[in-house]
């Protein structure tokens, strides 16, 4: 059966309306089957009208008085997402134009052409320039908010790197740094007192030979021997600097080499 020749027309007429009633249609359908999506759910709690209102001043390259091709909230729920997911411009800005809860989480109807890599570096740059820590602020307060608990529970760290090359303040460093501190305010505080507590110090003990090799190349016995050769070493620093700490010390001169000393003992203890 032939298309009757009043038909296109008639489409052409509403298409506009027709490509946006049949992309809320295509959303209704994919949120019915995607409520458990991390998108679809910071979607429901996340509000980021501060962000868009912070962001009001950047416009595209055809200046500020041309109606926008992407606006200003979309580019920033789409910096968002980036963010989120780690991905690189390229990546972003393919996933918005491709996958479906993508491009409706930053705002763009089924049938619209998400922004290009080029739009959204421009933003982020401006982003960067202008509100370099609009966006986490905005969050964290969000985060904080949501769960107000989290802030005062446990916090489970990245152990991992504190054994990997990337980090070589783990905890022999931390160990010996804090007793470099703590002999340097000594000194300050009594160059006398200092010179009898280094004289009697296990230097090498304390602070590791020459030519001691890095950390994180010791398998986990070595570094067990390390760390309490360290500890005994910086216990009996600690033990010197008290015996040899005058009475008569100023309180001014000796708060900092209190305080030293109570770090100290935190991290041994």
């Amino acid at each position: 059966m032939p298309i009757p020749d009043f038909l296109p027309d008639s489409v052409l007429v509403f298409w506009t309306r027709l490509c946006a009633w049949f992309s809320s249609q295509v959303y209704a359908v994919m949120l019915a089957h995607a409520q458990q999506h991390l998108l679809v759910r910071l979607h429901a709690r996340l509000d980021l009208q501060a962000l868009v209102t912070a962001c009001a001043g950047y416009h595209h390259t055809a200046g500020p008085g041309d109606q926008p091709t992407h606006p200003v909230a979309y580019l920033v729920r789409a910096v968002l997402v980036k963010t989120l997911y780690s991905w690189s411009l390229r990546e972003c800005a393919d996933q918005i134009n491709h996958h479906l809860v993508i491009k409706w989480f930053v705002g763009y109807p089924v049938f619209a052409a998400g922004p290009a890599y080029t739009t959204l570096a421009r933003f982020e740059a401006w982003v960067s320039e202008h509100h370099g820590r609009t966006f986490f602020d905005v969050t964290l307060q969000q985060i904080d908010a949501d769960f107000p608990g989290e802030r005062r529970q446990p916090q489970v760290g990245d152990t991992f790197a504190m054994q990997a090359n990337a980090a070589k303040e783990g905890l022999v460093r931390l160990i010996r740094h804090t007793c470099q501190c703590l002999l340097r305010v000594l000194q300050t505080a009594d160059p006398v007192a200092h010179a009898t507590v280094t004289g009697h110090l296990a230097a090498v003990a304390l602070f590791g030979a020459p030519d001691e090799r890095a950390e994180f190349y010791l398998d986990p016995a070595a570094r067990r021997v390390r760390l309490q050769t360290t500890g005994v070493a910086a216990l009996h620093c600690a033990e010197l600097v008290q015996a040899h700490l005058p009475p008569t010390l100023p309180a001014a001169a000796r708060q900092p080499v209190t305080d030293r000393l109570a770090d100290l003992t935190k991290l041994v203890a």
